[in-house]
């Protein structure tokens, strides 16, 4: 019984030192300089719009954090259809603030899995970043 005991409490250890472990790679990868989040939608040709509503609405320190986060990323041409509703948005950083959060998660998901489970279409998925995932959607997810 005392040998099952240390092999349970070496088991726990191994799993406790693990997750540690990939947490200090995650914050590392963040230091170095790996690209999060906001930086690749920052570099994104497509997605100007919706990183400078990230910056607007003072969300940039947040998604700089290790997260993982999963972000559904609305290409330019997806807010041109709501760009009246927008101008006023901007002008109210806490709906400007409820409009972003509908298109960031905590954790990481796949686009099959964001396919399968919001019913959104992707463009473009699993656009890694060192601190999640990002997939270009094609609309504006406003509830």
């Amino acid at each position: 019984m005392k040998f099952l005991t240390h092999i349970l409490l070496a088991g726990l250890f191994a799993v406790a030192s693990a997750f540690t472990y990939s947490q200090e790679i995650v914050a590392q990868d963040l230091q170095a300089g790996g690209d999060d989040v906001v930086a690749v939608l920052s570099q994104s040709p497509d997605h100007t719009v919706f990183a400078q509503l990230i910056e607007e609405a003072q969300l940039t320190e947040t998604l700089r954090q290790p997260g993982p986060f999963t972000i559904l990323a609305p290409n330019d041409e997806a807010f041109e259809p709501i760009s009246g509703e927008l101008e006023t948005m901007r002008e109210d950083p806490q709906q400007l603030q409820n409009l972003l959060i509908n298109h960031l998660f905590q954790g990481e998901a796949n686009s099959d899995e964001v396919e399968e489970n919001f019913g959104i279409d992707v463009d473009e998925g699993d656009i890694d970043a060192a601190n999640g995932v990002i997939h270009s959607i094609d609309e504006v997810l406003i509830q």
